[in-house]
């Protein structure tokens, strides 16, 4: 075997075992500029901290000194180097130490050049080929150089972040001593362009020896530092270029066209956090750079171009999801993504039991433990949904480092969720308690056998039922805070009025209680009367909702259907009888007035109502003689009762109308003049014809 075969063998297996790098470059820089000044425009604090970061990365750990420390215990002379080599006739280029006799001018501390570039990109290999027995061939090549440590990538990351915080540096002394010289635009140029030199090598670097993930982060980092650098010069169509390839792979970075089928919480936490990196990097720091550079190019007469956006991936993904498994939820108008496996089987089972329900319905002749049967399924579903909610958002609420948007926003769909299973549960148990509460057969047992369920325990039962729509205005995830929410959400305004309709029922049913069992009818009246004022209220709210409020038709029609005015009547009717009572019992005693005559006032004979005295033919005092004598029954026509009924309803001009009614049909009697008049009169046919004759 040739020396070149084995030489290709070597290099094939070196790259073979060759390790890739992963770094969280734009991670590091947020965290390290966040905690060292540049929040606060401290570049000062910033790029002191780089350079005493360049110095532990070139010491720790030992096996990166070799690399990048210039030091004669590390790294060797040129010139030493190249003698050992010459003397041992060998070909190696590679670092050796320097032997113990060889010595560096100017000490051990004085900077020692390397016999290899660590940031070279490319070196020459020298390779002898034997051709046959005595003879051989020397060949030189160029091969890329390989990154040995991670701490290379570091280096030269950190390099270009001090230059570009001593650019910035330099600006804000700029800035703050009103200097607008254009010679004082040529340091911070030089460390602009010094910062774009190390971005550009970190890019290549990140090529051979790291992973496709840290190359296009490295690819995102360099298009950021020469955008800076091309804005610094001006040039404004590439610094533009420059900001949108920037943008563009800071979206892509973000993951948000990854599927999150079959990962696990912990990777989910870091999939939201690395959204929340790259989308807030990409939308508040190099979007008002681009647009920046769009506002100066419009000013110039330059074409623009079109703004990179994040809408695609969202949109695609929310479409395919719709498509395919229907795994989203309107609440609220939000919708809630359902991308949890085990919360998908228990909506799954629930929408199940829901359609036995609707089938035990339907039958009039279903059993009542089956249905009560099918209710305690559903409520235990939609609480072990509850539970699996919780338990995600207590999971990402502790995994979670950072509270970037997406991880908020993740955390606010899970409180949507609660809410909505919340929403659920409350709601099928006022509808299972308002059923069995308006159902003709609800029925109570007793000794006697089941009687009907009285004012009393409606009263408690549409308390209950109150109780649950109000705890629904306090659901998770309801933006209470915000001015004119209530004002805003449709579903607040739904709450509100089924609030107003329990709250008319409740007071009606006491008020009724008050009438029926408990005999005070003031009281009472006054509960009436408010039940009828919240019943309006509640037609006008549940009139006002939109078509998409559930049972709004069979809500009016309860309302509608509720005898408040007959009630308000008989209870007024109670209380004149009993302010009758009263007064007849005060007559019996003498006591009306405490010493003062009532001879103006009408006695009162009888406690009785009308009603059961309609055969009873007594004139209402002591004294009137017509009550003993029983009347003369009269034959009269029906149209007669109909005119005094009509009169009678009529009270404001009805003795006009009569008078005048009597004085039409009343015969006048013809006087001694009309007599004589009448015979000078004309008489005969043409008396007729003229209108003479009468």
């Amino acid at each position: 075997m040739s020396t070149s075969e084995t030489t290709e063998g070597n290099n094939q297996h070196q790259e073979d075992k060759k390790e890739l790098f992963h770094l969280d470059i734009h991670a590091w820089v947020d965290a390290q500029q966040t905690s060292h000044g540049v929040r606060h425009d401290d570049y000062a604090q910033y790029h002191a901290y780089c350079t005493r970061r360049l110095s532990r990365l070139a010491h720790k750990p030992d096996d990166a000194k070799s690399h990048l420390v210039h030091s004669s215990k590390y790294a060797a002379s040129l010139s030493t180097v190249d003698n050992s080599n010459n003397n041992n006739g060998t070909n190696n280029t590679a670092k050796q130490k320097p032997t113990k006799n060889s010595k560096t001018a100017g000490g051990r501390h004085a900077f020692c050049s390397r016999s290899h570039d660590t940031f070279a990109l490319m070196q020459e290999v020298t390779v002898e080929e034997k051709i046959g027995e005595d003879s051989t061939t020397t060949t030189t090549t160029i091969v890329p150089v390989p990154v040995p440590h991670v701490n290379i990538l570091w280096h030269l990351l950190v390099s270009a972040e001090r230059s570009w915080a001593h650019a910035n540096e330099l600006q804000k002394l700029k800035t703050a001593n009103n200097d607008k010289s254009t010679g004082r635009r040529q340091p911070v140029l030089k460390k602009l362009k010094r910062a774009n030199k190390w971005s550009k090598l970190l890019v290549e670097k990140a090529k051979m020896n790291a992973d496709d993930e840290t190359q296009r982060e490295c690819e995102a980092y360099a298009a950021w530092m020469s955008a800076n650098f091309a804005l610094e010069k001006m040039d404004y169509e590439t610094a533009r270029e420059d900001y949108a390839c920037a943008m563009s792979l800071c979206y892509e970075l973000s993951g948000e066209k990854d599927s999150e089928e079959g990962i696990d919480s912990q990777a989910a936490v870091k999939r939201l956090e690395r959204h929340d990196l790259f989308v807030t990097r990409a939308d508040t720091i190099l979007r008002p750079l681009f647009r920046y550079c769009q506002y100066e190019l419009k000013q110039a007469g330059k074409p623009t171009m079109e703004e990179p956006r994040l809408l695609g991936g969202a949109t695609t993904q929310q479409t395919g999801n719709s498509s395919e498994d229907e795994d989203s939820i309107v609440f609220r108008d939000q919708e809630l993504v359902l991308d949890n496996k085990d919360l998908r089987v228990l909506l799954l089972k629930l929408q199940s039991v829901e359609q036995e329900q609707k089938e035990e319905v339907e039958q009039e002749e279903g059993k009542l433990k089956t249905k009560e049967t099918l209710f305690i399924a559903s409520l235990s579903i939609i609480d072990d949904a509850i539970d699996v909610v919780h338990s995600l958002e207590q999971g990402l609420s502790k995994a979670a480092s950072s509270s970037g948007p997406a991880v908020q926003a993740k955390l606010q769909q899970y409180a949507l969720w609660r809410g909505y299973l919340q929403f659920a549960k409350t709601r099928k148990v006022m509808e299972h308690t308002e059923n069995l509460l308006l159902s003709q057969k609800t029925t109570t047992s007793n000794a006697m056998g089941p009687v009907e369920m009285g004012s009393a325990e409606k009263v408690h039962v549409y308390d209950a039922v109150l109780k649950h729509a109000k705890s629904l205005l306090n659901l998770p995830g309801s933006d209470t805070g915000r001015v004119g929410a209530e004002e805003d959400d449709e579903f607040i305004l739904q709450v509100q009025a089924n609030i107003l309709r329990l709250r008319a029922l409740k007071t009606f049913y006491m008020g009724w209680y008050y009438y029926k069992q408990m005999y005070k009818y003031g009281p009472a009246l006054a509960l009436l009367e408010h039940s009828s004022v919240l019943c309006k209220r509640a037609q006008e709210e549940i009139a006002a909702c939109d078509e998409d409020m559930s049972l709004a038709d069979e809500y009016l029609r309860q309302l509608e259907e509720l005898p408040v005015m007959s009630a308000v009547g008989a209870v007024r009717a109670a209380m004149a009888l009993q302010q009758r009572q009263h007064t007849r019992k005060l007559q019996k005693a003498g006591a009306i007035g405490d010493g003062i005559s009532s001879t103006w006032q009408e006695p009162v004979t009888t406690d009785r109502p009308l009603l059961l005295r309609l055969y009873e033919y007594d004139g209402g005092t002591s004294d009137a003689p017509i009550a003993a004598l029983r009347p003369m029954p009269l034959p009269c026509k029906p149209a007669f009762y109909d005119l005094a009924y009509g009169y009678a309803l009529d009270q404001t001009n009805s003795m006009d109308v009569l008078e005048a009614f009597i004085h039409e049909h009343t015969v006048t009697p013809i006087t001694e003049e009309e007599k004589e008049g009448s015979g000078n009169g004309d008489s005969g046919i043409f008396g007729w014809l003229t209108g003479g004759s009468k």
